[in-house]
């Protein structure tokens, strides 16, 4: 098999179990991706326009007025640490290493402040759905 993760023979006893977690785990480890990126990029759109680099219309000024650094920055922090659990959870879902760890890189790719969560949520169903399966709770290193 050619892809990411582990290449196992097809003898492999873990093979079943990696044939049926790499397609899931491969969207998980997209989504963790395209949302670390959208929030670096949001967050940089929004540096430009508090540092005055970029001009908004004042109907824009003022509704973007009542809003704190803050406001921007913790949601995006906590985007950008869900979007790293998930690739890191996808990437032991790959490699067959940590069951836990893929479990919470599934629960956590639905939890992402963006607008990812739309692929995000969907994946993190498939990929639980999957983890739940007995041929793949067998394949994951102890």
């Amino acid at each position: 098999m050619s892809g990411p993760g582990l290449n196992l023979p097809r003898n492999d006893p873990r093979f079943p179990g990696l044939r049926l977690v790499r397609t899931p785990a491969f969207l998980l480890l997209c989504v963790g991706t395209l949302n670390i990126v959208l929030c670096v990029l949001l967050l940089g759109l929004a540096g430009l326009v508090a540092s005055g680099a970029i001009t908004l219309s004042p109907e824009r000024a003022a509704a973007l007025k009542d809003f704190t650094p803050g406001a921007f920055l913790l949601p995006a922090v906590a985007a950008i640490i869900c979007g790293v659990l998930s690739i890191w959870g996808a990437l032991s879902a790959l490699n067959l290493k940590s069951y836990g760890l893929a479990m919470v890189g599934a629960i956590t790719a639905s939890f992402c402040l963006s607008p990812t969560v739309c692929v995000g949520i969907p994946a993190t169903c498939w990929m639980l759905f999957i983890l739940s399966n007995p041929i793949v709770k067998k394949s994951f290193a102890p």
